[in-house]
């Protein structure tokens, strides 16, 4: 037998009813701020289309070069690469990036370089790079070699500034902050130059003012310039977006990056950068590794793309920045995760056990039960229970004491 609607809840009626409502949230979700106010204020900003030609010469936001060139910005006291944690700081807080010199050695940086390229040659041999008409993207470098593994905890064995990093990101992001994405770029000679953008622009319009909830961490692997394509980047512009309030008006001009192999530069999320055009003969390479505040949704699904193997042998440490603890508001599995504090080595949230019994074929969930009835097979879900959730049996003797009291008190009635 078909229900029948209210009419009031039909589409008719409801698509009728909001036609021209006032709908306050949904304008200002579909804003498509800051870009719009963005491109509007600056229209020498909007990226070229695909199949046109780049123009040079017309004051165009890829047609550009490095800092000490630069008509706007060669009396600027820019960010250089520097190993002082106080000039980092004050670097990413007034321009919105910071170089730390060195912050792999050249043996380090040699070892990461050679893995990259190494990699993405065999991808493009097998056909299954992935490429667009700038560059190839190289995904899923937890995969491609133990050194990645090691550079995703800070390992000083493989990024030597590791811990002065984890320093820095704890400050602007807080404890708890998790990988994004971890991935190689590689543009190629001639490739068209990226839309100017902020890697923030995932939480779209909505407006993150105080501090960013996501910074890029960027390795740089070869000397870069206005030649081979460093980040083109307007220095200072994440200022432009808190004064404006989640809008900009005019922004002064991009510049390149300027920086020699092995320098890793931390980018505040709100500043506006893109991919420049690689104007060499050789492909340029670069790293890219954007944590989060840990409520954001991760780029790579870390959850599905770790391999057995690396889980293996995966360090609490690598897990956490991973994203695999959970707490009760995000990421549980059939509610495991939910006594989870989020905090490295905790059980209470160690997704890694669902996973691990995933990979082996042996997770049973739980499907449509009726009191007094069982299933045939035990679900997963009460081995981890019993096995990983000691915060569990504090909450249950709650409700055991509440029942026991119910009964008590059914049995006086009678």
């Amino acid at each position: 037998m078909q229900h029948s609607l209210p009419p009031e809840f039909s589409a008719e009626v409801i698509a009728e009813a909001s036609e021209h409502a006032d709908t306050p949230y949904r304008d200002f979700v579909d804003s498509r701020e800051p870009y719009r106010s963005l491109f509007k204020a600056n229209p020498w900003m909007r990226a070229p289309k695909a199949g046109d030609p780049l123009v040079w010469g017309e004051g165009k936001y890829y047609d550009t070069t490095v800092p000490t060139k630069h008509h706007y910005w060669k009396d600027f006291s820019l960010p250089t690469p520097t190993k002082d944690i106080a000039q980092l700081r004050r670097d990413f807080y007034e321009w919105g990036y910071c170089l730390i010199e060195e912050a792999l050695s050249a043996a380090q940086n040699e070892r990461i370089y050679r893995r990259v390229r190494e990699q993405a040659q065999a991808e493009r041999d097998m056909k299954i790079a992935y490429l667009s008409q700038a560059q190839q993207n190289l995904w899923s470098l937890v995969n491609k070699g133990d050194v990645f593994v090691q550079c995703m905890t800070h390992d000083t064995s493989a990024i030597q500034a590791g811990l002065l990093i984890e320093q820095l990101l704890d400050e602007m992001l807080g404890s708890g902050w998790q990988h994004l994405s971890y991935l190689a770029n590689i543009s190629f000679p001639g490739c068209f130059p990226q839309g100017m953008h902020q890697d923030q622009g995932l939480v779209g319009s909505y407006i993150f003012l105080e501090a960013p909830v996501l910074v890029n961490t960027v390795y740089v692997l070869q000397d870069v310039d206005e030649i081979n394509g460093g980040t083109l980047m307007i220095p200072g512009s994440h200022r432009h977006y808190i004064d404006g309030k989640g809008t900009f008006g005019e922004v002064p001009p991009p510049v390149n990056l300027k920086a020699p192999a092995g320098t890793i530069m931390l980018m505040d999320g709100r500043v506006l950068h893109g991919g420049a055009v690689n104007r060499s003969d050789a492909l340029r390479y670069i790293i890219t590794n954007s944590v989060v505040r840990p409520f954001i949704r991760q780029q790579e699904s870390f959850h599905l793309t770790i391999c057995p193997q690396v889980l293996a042998s995966a360090s609490e440490k690598f897990l956490w920045r991973c994203g695999f603890q959970a707490t009760g508001t995000r990421s549980m599995v059939e509610g495991y995760g939910y006594y989870g504090s989020g905090k490295s080595g905790d059980s209470n949230g160690a997704l890694v056990n669902t996973r691990r019994a995933m990979d082996a074929g042996e997770y049973k969930r739980i499907g449509e039960l009726i009191t007094g009835e069982s299933e045939q097979e035990t679900p997963t879900l009460i081995e981890l229970q019993q096995r990983y959730e000691p915060m569990r049996k504090l909450a249950h003797q709650v409700i055991d004491e509440i029942e026991l009291q119910q009964d008590s008190a059914a049995l006086h009635k009678k």
